[in-house]
């Protein structure tokens, strides 16, 4: 019965993603004068509707993403009303709204993590010696290390690097002492023996909430973070390729965001912010089908100052789909064979 919830539960938080992903290209597409005959929620058969200003809005019987659908959005603009007939540089903003959204709805989650959960930081929890640098300096056992010299703590790891690369004469340390900020200048770090600096401290992951404007602050380094790493993989792709496990299809991603079902909902928030940042990057990149894809195009046309006739266009397309529906059945080969391992 859990495993049924976990599974539930997965779906409407992929939903949910995907919602929030077509709504970027709705609100976009109404903002901007865009004729739109759909906007559902799931897919399947429609079991609720109702059409107001010439749009249906839907919830389909399988909760499972969405729909954003513009009228004419395949056809030749002979239709003035039709998607392809408005000008490119709207139909560009459009198609870039619904990866932005993603991003945009990470950095919402993220804040909203930051101020109920917190970050695990450096807490004080031992002073090694009383003749320490930190202890002569005035650190106590509860500060939490928010920045040395210059450079921000942002994560636990973030500490010993910064740390070891401050000047050994001396660091002024930022710490969180009960609901104030202090600066404390900590001289000679350098400790001969280790070769290294030390502060003389034993330190361990302490949550750190934060308030609405330094969540809001933090969030866009919490979000910025990922999407490098994001990055990062994709360049590595090229350099030593993909191994088994580096990626999940579908199957895999429902299990794990039934995992993080089971294990709570500040588990299901944090590979929320990955799933949607996920979403938004890969839709931006330039491949057939999808949203980059498209986009992509239309940077062409804006360039030559006529559209790639649809037909061509369409038959790229339609061999990105087919190369995508591919790599999904090999993948979701790959997750059941790691289910049963």
């Amino acid at each position: 019965m859990s495993g049924i919830i976990s599974i539930i539960g997965a779906l409407l938080v992929l939903t949910v993603l995907v919602f929030f992903h077509e709504l970027g290209h709705f609100y976009a597409g109404k903002k901007l004068g865009f004729r739109i005959d759909e906007f559902a929620i799931g897919m399947g058969p429609t079991v609720v509707s109702k059409e107001k200003d010439g749009t249906k809005f839907a919830i389909r019987a399988l909760p499972i993403g969405g729909l954003c659908m513009f009228h004419g959005e395949d056809q030749e603009g002979k239709d003035p009303d039709c998607f392809s007939a408005q000008p490119v540089w709207k139909r560009m903003i459009v198609v870039a709204a619904g990866p932005f959204m993603n991003i945009v709805l990470a950095v919402v989650i993220a804040i909203v993590i930051l101020m109920s959960y917190g970050e695990y930081m450096p807490g004080i929890v031992e002073l090694t010696d009383a003749n320490a640098p930190a202890a002569v300096a005035g650190i106590e056992v509860g500060d939490i290390l928010l920045a040395v010299n210059d450079t921000e703590i942002t994560y636990y790891t973030d500490c010993i690097p910064a740390i070891e690369n401050a000047d050994p004469a001396g660091a002024d340390i930022t710490l969180r002492r009960g609901d104030d900020d202090i600066v404390l200048r900590v001289n000679d770090i350098y400790d001969p023996e280790t070769g290294a600096n030390r502060l003389g401290i034993m330190i361990s992951p302490v949550r750190l909430r934060y308030g609405l404007f330094g969540a809001i602050a933090h969030s866009f380094r919490y979000v910025w973070d990922i999407m490098m790493e994001m990055f990062r993989f994709l360049g590595s792709i090229f350099t030593t390729g993909i191994q088994s496990g580096d990626v999940a299809g579908p199957v895999g991603t429902i299990s794990l965001i039934g995992q993080a079902v089971r294990a709570g909902f500040e588990v299901v928030l944090r590979l929320g912010v990955l799933i949607s940042i996920n979403l938004g990057i890969m839709n931006i990149l330039p491949l057939p089908a999808l949203d980059g894809g498209r986009l992509m195009f239309m940077v062409v046309e804006a360039v030559r100052g006529k559209a790639i006739p649809p037909e061509k266009e369409g038959m790229i397309h339609f061999a990105g789909i087919v190369l995508l529906f591919g790599l999904m059945i090999l993948l979701t080969f790959m997750d059941v064979k790691n289910l049963f391992g």
